[in-house]
C-alpha cells in the first residue's frame, strides 16, 4: 500500500486455522495486555496477559490464541455473559440458552484457567473427547456452531500479534 509504514520490528503475523495451538507464542503478559488495549481501548481483558502466559507455560496452549478466543467470544470482555458471569469464553453458552446455560466463574482469571484446562484435555490432546487436531480447524469441528469461528479467531490472533509492542 502506498504510504503504509510499519513501526514494529516483529515479523508479519501468519496465524491460520491450521496453526498449531500447542506452539507457544514468544510473548510476555505485558505485551499481550498492550496488544489487547491497542485493539480495544478500555477492554476488561487487559490484565489477563500474565494468566494467559502462565497457562501457556503450564498447559502448552498458545497465549495469543487464548486472548483471541476470549476477545471473540466476549466482545473484548464486554458481553453480558462476560460481565455477569465472568465467562470470557462463552463456555457452555448454547445457542438455545446462551445466558442461562453459560457457566459462571468467580473471575476472568478463573475462567481462563478452568476453560483452558478443559480445552487442553478435550480438544487439543489426542484421545480427548473432541480432539480433531490441535488447530482452530480441528476445534471448530465440535466447539462452535459458527462455521467461520476458526477464521475469526485466526484473524484476531494475527491482529494481536501485529499490535504486540517490541520487547
Amino acid at each position: 500500500m502506498a504510504g503504509s509504514v510499519s513501526f514494529s520490528s516483529r515479523p508479519a503475523a501468519a496465524y491460520t486455522i491450521d496453526s498449531d495451538l500447542r506452539r507457544p507464542a514468544d510473548v510476555t503478559g505485558r505485551q499481550l495486555n498492550a496488544a489487547v488495549g491497542a485493539m480495544s481501548p478500555g477492554s476488561p481483558l487487559v490484565g489477563l496477559g500474565d494468566p494467559w502466559v502462565d497457562v501457556q507455560a503450564t498447559r502448552n496452549i498458545n497465549a495469543v490464541y487464548m486472548a483471541a478466543h476470549a476477545a471473540l467470544e466476549s466482545a473484548w470482555g464486554r458481553s453480558d455473559i462476560a460481565q455477569e458471569k465472568n465467562n470470557i469464553y462463552g463456555f457452555d453458552a448454547r445457542d438455545i440458552c446462551p445466558a442461562e446455560c453459560a457457566d459462571e466463574y468467580d473471575s476472568f482469571e478463573q475462567c481462563v484457567r478452568e476453560v483452558m484446562e478443559y480445552i487442553d484435555r478435550e480438544y487439543l490432546t489426542p484421545g480427548g473427547t473432541y480432539y480433531e487436531g490441535a488447530t482452530l480447524r480441528g476445534m471448530n469441528v465440535h466447539y462452535a456452531t459458527d462455521p467461520q469461528w476458526a477464521e475469526k479467531i485466526a484473524g484476531i490472533m494475527d491482529d494481536l500479534e501485529t499490535n504486540l509492542p517490541d520487547g
